[in-house]
């Protein structure tokens, strides 16, 4: 395997052949060719991953390298075995299930060819997804941070703007940061990031998504998202995250916990102003609703009241013909 491969993509896989074979096909669809790729099989059976692996071109199959751990041992201890395992210079996550524009990597190594920053996101759809029998099926999609223009601390105090597979980055970085925190069960490419950003700019490509994060909302099991499958632990441990920044500024005055606890009351407020809107958008629509079918009652009133007329015309006329006879 070639070791001057300048970007290492990381997957992490477990008991999902499906999705695995469905990531490496997008993985070498790109049209940047300098890349290896690191399988990390994270407790899962070993024998379905080596046999998609197997069924790989052979100039595909040399570029990729697997690791199988015998238990699971977590996302963030999956990623750093994955990150340590290679010494390419960009690093770039790519769990199982999601997918790139076929550009991603060449638009992405080409931004961080060319500045000074520590990484770049780009662009994110979110792809919604269902799989009936066996076949993983689109249901439909949405934009991830629509609004979003630049990646900055402040924004990503706040909640996590950059998922993994929007994200390439310098491997130097965990040189001088740090590996991934394996101690979390979720949240730790959040607080990655945050690390990254108090030290470093994060570019941001804008225009068309480069990456698409892909959930399924209604599925569970192996091919569930943490992202449900683990709705209270991301609760949970983001508060943890926060109380932990908290106690390094209590003990020693510097540090991103106070920031991060009066972020967190923002987001809620966001949050109760997001909801209050919704609601007023129900409610416009209940309005209109109601106005529509009061207008369809009027027009049905309106209707009758002038056959009714009509009717009262002609039997008014007839009733005249019979007193003339």
């Amino acid at each position: 395997m070639p070791a001057q491969d300048p970007v290492a993509v990381i997957v992490r896989t477990k008991n999902r052949p499906h999705f695995l074979q469905r990531a490496l096909q997008d993985i070498f669809d790109q049209t940047y060719r300098q890349f290896r790729v690191v399988i990390v099989n994270d407790g899962g059976s070993a024998e379905p991953v080596d046999n998609v692996v197997a069924r790989l071109p052979e100039a595909a199959r040399e570029r990729v390298e697997i690791l199988h751990n015998k238990q699971s041992l977590g996302m963030e201890a999956a990623s750093n075995s994955g990150v340590q395992s290679c010494d390419s210079e960009y690093i770039v996550i790519h769990d199982d299930d999601d997918l790139w524009h076929p550009e991603f990597l060449e638009r992405t190594v080409s931004y961080l060819d060319n500045s000074s920053d520590a990484g770049v996101v780009v662009r994110t759809q979110i792809r919604y997804e269902e799989i009936v029998d066996g076949q993983i099926l689109k249901t439909g999609s949405a934009p991830f941070w629509e609004n979003m223009q630049q990646i900055s601390l402040g924004d990503m105090l706040q909640i996590n703007r950059a998922v993994p597979i929007s994200f390439l980055y310098r491997r130097s970085l965990h040189e001088e940061l740090g590996y991934f925190n394996e101690s979390l069960p979720v949240c730790g490419d959040w607080e990655f990031n945050l690390r990254v950003l108090t030290r470093h700019r994060i570019g941001f490509l804008d225009g068309e998504p480069l990456a698409f994060w892909c959930q399924r909302p209604a599925t569970g099991g192996d091919d569930a998202n943490s992202l449900f499958a683990k709705a209270r632990d991301h609760e949970r441990f983001d508060r943890s995250i926060r109380d932990e920044y908290l106690r390094r500024d209590l003990s020693s005055g510097r540090d991103l916990g106070v920031l991060l606890q009066i972020s967190a009351m923002m987001a809620e407020q966001e949050q109760m102003l997001m909801e209050n809107r919704q609601r007023m958008v129900q409610m416009q629509e209940q309005l209109t609703d109601a106005t529509q079918r009061l207008e369809h009652i009027m027009m049905q009133r309106t209707s009758f009241l002038a056959r009714a007329g009509t009717a009262a015309a002609k039997i008014k006329g007839a009733l005249k013909g019979v007193r003339r006879r």
